[in-house]
């Protein structure tokens, strides 16, 4: 419109967004979406789901295979099984890095942070962050104990609120 202009102009396969704006009085960020119905839409969901069909295929290897990791002696496998496990038995989501200037400060399990967990021996883990769209999850379970384990030594000192539990992951799309 006429007294306005674009920031820029973007092409990015990956968004789910058509268009973006900072709103001015809250500063918070605003998102035109596809509609659910879009054909757009509606094939990049099916791709989803077809992906899910085929990993039905393969998860019982999976399952053992980070079942066994858990007890790695190299760190970075022993934090990748035991997000794993927690992505499989828990259903959390799995989290990656993202443009904090640009998105909410929401977490997956991958990008959880040292204050996100708090450890009730024997085996029971609390969880409290906000997850996808805001929306807070604060849950207790009962892991197996390997898994406690596991966390316990991700949260040994030095670290401390504000550090990344899970330090030696790299999370890829």
């Amino acid at each position: 419109p006429a007294g306005h202009k674009w920031k820029a102009v973007q092409h990015d396969q990956k968004a789910t967004w058509l268009a973006m704006w900072q709103e001015n009085i809250n500063g918070a960020y605003k998102y035109v979406m596809l509609g659910a119905a879009s054909d757009v839409k509606g094939q990049s969901d099916y791709k989803k789901f077809e992906k899910a069909r085929e990993l039905k295929k393969h998860i019982d290897k999976i399952r053992k295979d980070y079942t066994r990791d858990l007890k790695s002696e190299i760190m970075a496998d022993r934090q990748r099984a035991t997000a794993m496990y927690l992505i499989d038995k828990l259903a959390l989501r799995a989290g990656n890095e993202k443009d904090t200037e640009n998105e909410a400060d929401t977490v997956g399990c991958c990008s959880l942070k040292y204050e996100h967990v708090t450890l009730e021996p024997p085996n029971t883990v609390t969880f409290d962050f906000l997850g996808k769209d805001s929306i807070r999850y604060n849950e207790s379970a009962e892991v197996e104990l390997q898994v406690f384990k596991n966390l316990k030594l991700f949260k040994k000192a030095p670290k401390r609120d504000g550090d990344d539990l899970f330090d030696r992951l790299t999370v890829r799309r």
